[in-house]
């Protein structure tokens, strides 16, 4: 897939979550959901970042190495 799409899916669903989060907080103000909102974001993040920034090379450079 291309970055350009990918970026997009990642956009969209990362708007979605905060608009669902947000509602999640409006509807359920526990404060046990202030824990778990910004955890999910940050892994996210780093899922996002991983995939998007990743050097091809080194993806096969892994797969390989247990060959």
């Amino acid at each position: 897939m291309k970055t350009t799409s990918r970026a997009a899916i990642y956009s969209v669903f990362v708007v979605l979550f905060v608009i669902g989060s947000w509602e999640l907080v409006r509807l359920h103000p526990e404060v046990q959901f202030t824990f778990y909102i910004p955890a999910a974001i940050m892994i996210i993040y780093a899922v996002i970042r991983d995939d998007l920034f990743a050097k091809p090379g080194l993806n096969n450079l892994r797969h390989s190495k247990g060959k």
